[in-house]
């Protein structure tokens, strides 16, 4: 029993020095587990219709998933752009009719002030800094997906061989129950995957729908917006609306409450009604834990920290219902006689 725990509070306190030292690194490597359990959630099945080898099905659904973003990305691009030029040069008359609206607010004057045209326009010093930490930026991106695209595609391709290492850290004893959370973790990721990707569907296609019916700008743009700030529930819509908003009120201002109201129908119809028909077989992650995870790792992490908060979220309760709750606080013989476990 004393070795059990000591093979366990080695591998947990592992974990916790790498989450103290290096905590984007942990964030890299799950955001490369949920790619990875995306491309077998797809993979699996088509490998088996075509009776071909797992890997070979995950590596086919990886190569139609970079085509079909090829694609996407070669027929829109010019529209995307073209947008996006036309969103950067209303911004600053947006942002200045806003002020107007608050001009009796404390602080309005500051704002008009450095949001007129003269105040906005940066010095040769500031400009060269903001470029230069924008390439720096976004080389860094790039390369943190290059390598979430290489673990999920590693780890999708021969889950067997991390999860023998992973469970290789446990005494014998307890391999049973670590391949039962494994187990757990993955389902849970799968279920919440599949929500989270239906439902940003049908936001994005919804929320086009309305704002191209309704007439406000940059309609493709903001539903493109919405419907990746769809992947953080609760607080992604919320900062998707902004900018369709803001866009809305610099256009004609009697917009701006069917659009409130577009999202706001988007958001019902999504949450409460087509996701959790999709994730009935996942365990729902309960508003307060998915709202203080994503203050948690918000505050300590940024916008990668939330952007992970609800899979780490989904993934940890599963963890902790299997390996705590059901094999410790419970009885571990009733918990498998019941089927709450599939060692």
């Amino acid at each position: 029993m004393r070795h059990e725990q000591a093979t366990l509070l080695i591998a947990l306190g592992a974990v916790a020095l790498v989450a103290w030292l290096a905590p984007d690194v942990l964030l890299i490597v799950f955001a490369g587990c949920l790619l990875a359990v995306a491309l077998r959630a797809a993979g699996v099945p088509l490998a088996r219709r075509l009776h071909l080898a797992e890997h070979w099905g995950v590596m086919i659904v990886a190569l139609l998933a970079l085509v079909a973003i090829g694609l996407v990305l070669w027929f829109g691009f010019a529209t995307l752009a073209g947008q996006a030029r036309e969103f950067t040069q209303a911004a600053p008359r947006v942002l200045r009719d806003l002020a107007e609206l608050l001009r009796d607010l404390p602080g309005a004057e500051w704002l008009k002030r450095n949001l007129s045209p003269e105040g906005m326009q940066p010095s040769a010093q500031t400009a060269a800094n903001v470029a230069l930490a924008g390439v720096g930026g976004t080389l860094g991106a790039l390369g943190n997906v290059l390598l979430v695209l290489l673990l999920g595609l590693y780890i999708g391709s021969d889950p067997t061989l991390y999860r023998r290492g992973a469970l290789a850290l446990l005494s014998p004893g307890l391999r049973p129950r670590g391949e039962a959370t494994l187990n757990a973790m993955a389902h849970g990721l799968r279920g919440w995957l599949l929500g989270q990707m239906f439902g940003m569907t049908f936001t994005g296609v919804f929320t086009f729908l309305g704002l191209w019916a309704l007439g406000v700008p940059l309609a493709a743009l903001l539903a493109i917006l919405s419907a990746i700030f769809g992947f953080m529930p609760y607080i992604g819509p919320v900062l998707g609306a902004v900018p369709a908003i803001l866009i809305a009120a610099s256009q004609d201002p009697s917009l701006v409450p069917w659009v409130v109201a577009l999202y706001f129908a988007s958001q019902n119809i999504e949450g409460n009604v087509l996701t959790p028909m999709v994730q009935k077989q996942a365990s729902d992650v309960p508003p307060a834990v998915l709202l203080g995870a994503q203050a948690l790792f918000g505050t300590g992490l940024g916008f990668l920290g939330i952007l992970l908060a609800a899979p780490i979220a989904a993934a940890a309760l599963a963890a902790i219902r299997v390996s705590y709750v059901e094999g410790w606080v419970e009885d571990p013989a009733d918990t498998t006689r019941k089927g709450l476990i599939r060692p």
